[in-house]
């Protein structure tokens, strides 16, 4: 029998389904996932990441401040605030060279 939690390192939502229409840098947010997910929680970062058509665009860093996973329906959720927001230029670098192959989003697609 395998593990049923997965360890991440990177919170990747969707916007309308748990990503912030607008980010700023100490704003809280709340976020509702499926799966069991164990996030590093505060003052260990975790990368923040937009996940746009299926692409990762790696926006900045948060601090996961609550999280809860509920067995019963398979969601992980929680609360993270913003510590860190990337320059469209690095953010763009790291879409490029950090995000999992083919995964990095860039909108010159």
């Amino acid at each position: 029998m395998g593990h049923l939690i997965e360890l991440n390192d990177t919170l990747k939502l969707k916007r309308g389904a748990g990503f912030p229409a607008e980010l700023r840098v100490g704003g809280v947010y709340d976020f509702s996932i499926a799966g069991r997910r164990l996030y590093n929680l505060k003052p260990t970062r975790v990368f923040l990441v937009e996940e746009i058509d299926g692409r990762w665009n790696v926006v900045g860093h948060a601090m996961i401040l609550r999280q809860t996973i509920d067995a019963v329906t398979d969601r992980t959720s929680g609360q993270f605030e913003v510590s860190q927001l990337y320059p469209p230029e690095y953010s763009q670098l790291v879409n490029r060279f950090d995000a999992p192959a083919g995964k990095g989003y860039s909108s010159d697609v």
